[in-house]
């Protein structure tokens, strides 16, 4: 690959299958990479708040990377983050996952408070830095890959991104 492809939309907002679908492009990249994973020269890239979380750095690390910005519905994603994070008080966790968790929201257990101006704190922040340089797109919607494939320069048939990684809420 020419260049990295690195997924800084939050969890939640089809970050799971936009690294599907880089990787059946072509671009090995990791969802939720750990800290090596993340800084590796030699990866193509990452999806989801690992990555979001560090936007400026990797943007400043590897020059001439793309960005992809995942958004939905901010109303829906609330309803699926907030319970979708209190579930994962039952799971085993690494302590990388809660702190990256903490960093973003505040408590790796947001509130729908919490979570509502962390949405809105990142989304303003990649406006800032990114202006018309990343690509935002809303999967989750139903908006077409092409748009994506256009951003990257990739040639697909592809007319409907799979739904992977979907829960009730």
């Amino acid at each position: 690959m020419t260049f990295k492809v690195f997924g800084i939309g939050l969890s939640r907002t089809g970050t799971t299958t936009l690294n599907n679908v880089l990787n059946q492009w072509g671009w090995q990249t990791v969802h939720y990479p750990n800290e090596q994973q993340l800084w590796d020269p030699k990866s193509h890239g990452a999806t989801d708040i690992p990555a979001a979380l560090n936007f400026r750095e990797l943007d400043l690390r590897f020059p001439g990377s793309k960005f992809v910005y995942t958004v939905r519905d901010k109303e829906q994603w609330l309803d699926s983050i907030v319970p979708y994070l209190e579930r994962k008080r039952q799971w085993q966790q690494s302590q990388g996952q809660v702190n990256v968790r903490r960093m973003l929201y505040g408590d790796p257990f947001p509130n729908r408070d919490q979570a509502s101006k962390a949405w809105d704190r990142h989304d303003a922040d990649l406006r800032a830095w990114f202006g018309d340089r990343m690509l935002t797109i809303d999967i989750i919607a139903g908006e077409s890959p092409q748009k994506l494939a256009q951003f990257l320069g990739v040639k697909t048939d592809m007319n409907k991104f799979p739904h992977l990684n979907e829960l009730k809420k």
